[in-house]
């Protein structure tokens, strides 16, 4: 057997440290400097630097300089260093240890700057499950941060109202939803750290205080939060399956048993059977309502919507800001939407519908080759109108259409109709990558009749509920010739996204890539025929090579790079992109 390391049993590597080689920065020229410039000066110099008070005094404007930008102290500002190196990396504690040079116990020492910078969301947490060692890499939000010369936003999680803990709560499931912007790690991590900030609140305390493995505290927040916020008492276990992917089979296989601690002590039921799915459905006892949830305003006759996870609800608070550049056929068309959907203006235009006895909802389908912003387009549309959207990915649930797709999908345009009821502002039902069923409708007896049939099946219910819908739709597809005629009957608004023109291209690429000159701006949106999704593709590829080997991007690489955007054995004017959605 393999004898381990002992981690104290470590010969210091030499190192020359870098910094003492190196003329310190001085302020004027820091001033003139962007953020990642700072940055590929700094983990230069650290790198070897023993994380000693010397290199902190000989580097303290550029440290100082740093820190104050990403809104850190000079030792977390310096602690990142190691993950911007290796950006695409989990650096491992020995991997930290042999980039500054120094010992365990140093490491050791700043077991609280690493934490503070996961809590800003500035590393990511690996292989924390099955006893591996932990490890940290750059999170993808952190380099989206740098490229635009800004810091990540401070989000506290202590001290909060029992209102503020449940959002706080809920955004981060919504994170950690189809999106992935966090994972399973990071979400359980952040959790455990939401309970541990807010000791004065009831359901914190509480939840905390079990004797049970963290993942089971973040199954049963998940309970609380399903109950306080969306109102669902019964609560299927696949809607965990997002949660904790590894741990998840367990926790299902006891829990349906009865030999989960849960069940077994009395603070979570079984409530029925969804007959339809053959599932157990679980809800909160009253012996837990008292528990935990004192300090929330429960209904007594809850109106229950036993809604699926295929879908995920976006607050268009949450949406960022993003400038879309669109040719002028394009723009015209996205201008008439965002008018229409205006609140005063469609609640007008819905009163009058009413009075002619006409349909007062709107579908709309946005289509076009991939990565020309149609999804992107419905997220802004309803952030500049005050809309939160609900997202739906049809082609997400096509492995289950034996048997359960039809109200899998029946069921998201009921929870949508709810969800316009009880909203002040009719929400978006967005429907992405729709492709699977607006195609023309096949006959059965082909190959495959079983799932001709299902398929059919689904594009009637879809057709019933365009049909009745009494809200906003927007499906987008990639589909150019092959709607049914019957779906094009029902799309009030077909808007076609074109690639973008030479004008366009040349703003896409300077947004992107705010150093590059409007000349050689204008040279690449003339060489390629690229949509908006494969111009950030290279965006993001320049800042990634900037991070790791430094210099100015030029346009010699940013060709390169062009290249390889292209599959092999098309042209410059017919390509796919490579790794965008729509």
């Amino acid at each position: 057997m393999k004898k381990m390391q002992d981690p104290f049993d470590y010969d210091e590597p030499v190192f020359t440290p870098t910094y003492a080689q190196t003329t310190p920065v001085n302020k004027t020229t820091l001033k003139n400097m962007t953020l990642l410039d700072k940055l590929e000066q700094l983990i230069q110099l650290a790198q070897g630097s023993r994380l000693e008070d010397k290199f902190f005094k000989r580097h303290k404007s550029l440290i100082e300089s740093v820190a104050a930008d990403l809104e850190l102290t000079p030792e977390e500002a310096v602690m990142l260093c190691p993950f911007i190196s290796d950006s695409e990396s989990a650096v491992s504690n020995r991997e930290i240890i042999d980039y500054f040079g120094c010992s365990p116990i140093t490491i050791m020492r700043k077991t609280q700057d690493l934490k503070s910078l996961m809590r800003r969301r500035y590393i990511r947490r690996r292989g924390t499950f099955h006893g591996n060692s932990p490890a940290y890499q750059l999170s993808e939000k952190a380099k989206k941060a740098f490229c635009n010369n800004e810091a990540l936003p401070v989000v506290n999680t202590a001290n909060l109202s029992p209102e503020e803990f449940m959002k706080h709560f809920a955004r981060l499931l919504r994170e950690a939803g189809r999106n992935s912007q966090i994972d399973e790690e990071e979400l359980l991590y952040e959790t455990m750290e939401l309970l541990k900030d807010n000791p004065q609140l009831n359901i914190a305390r509480t939840i905390s205080s079990l004797r049970v493995y963290d993942y089971d505290k973040l199954y049963l927040l998940y309970f609380c939060k399903r109950l306080v916020v969306d109102h669902q008492v019964s609560v299927p276990l696949d809607q965990l399956d997002f949660l904790v992917d590894d741990i998840n089979d367990e926790f299902d296989l006891m829990m349906n048993n009865g030999r989960h601690p849960f069940i077994r002590e009395g603070l979570i039921s079984i409530s029925g059977q969804d007959n339809f799915m053959a599932r157990n459905l679980f809800q909160l006892t009253d012996k837990a309502r008292n528990l935990f949830l004192s300090e929330y305003d429960i209904p007594d006759n809850i109106e229950e919507v036993d809604e699926d996870d295929h879908s995920n609800m976006l607050s268009c608070t949450d949406i960022k800001p993003k400038v879309m550049f669109y040719c002028k056929e394009d723009q015209g068309q996205i201008d008439t939407l965002q008018h229409l959907l205006e609140d005063e203006q469609l609640q007008a235009i819905r009163e009058r519908l009413e009075k002619a006895n006409m349909r007062k909802g709107f579908n709309c389908l946005f289509y076009g080759t991939p990565g020309t912003g149609k999804t992107e387009t419905a997220l802004q549309l309803a952030r500049m109108t005050g809309r939160d959207i609900m997202q739906v990915d049809i082609s997400s649930i096509r492995d289950k259409w034996y048997g359960e797709t039809e109200k899998i999908v029946k069921g998201i345009f009921e929870s949508y109709a709810q969800k316009v009821k009880k909203s002040k502002r009719i929400p978006i039902l967005l429907i992405n990558e729709a492709d699977a069923v607006l195609s023309v409708r096949t006959s059965v007896g082909g190959n495959n009749p079983t799932l001709e049939k299902t398929e059919n099946a689904i594009q009637n219910i879809l057709l019933e509920a365009m049909e009745n819908i009494d809200g906003i739709m927007v499906a987008t597809t990639n589909l150019t010739c092959n709607l049914d005629s019957a779906f094009d009957r029902r799309f009030l608004y077909k808007v076609e996204f074109h690639q973008p023109s030479v004008e366009a291209k040349t703003h896409i690429w300077q947004s992107f890539i705010p150093d590059l000159a409007e000349a050689d701006a204008n040279v690449l949106a003339h060489s390629y025929d690229f949509s908006g999704g494969q111009i950030e593709n290279i965006a993001r590829k320049v800042m990634v090579d900037h991070l790791l080997f430094g210099g100015t991007p030029d346009l010699n690489h940013i060709e390169e790079l062009c290249s390889k955007e292209q599959i092999a054995g098309r042209n410059t004017n017919s390509h796919r992109p490579i790794g965008f959605r729509s």
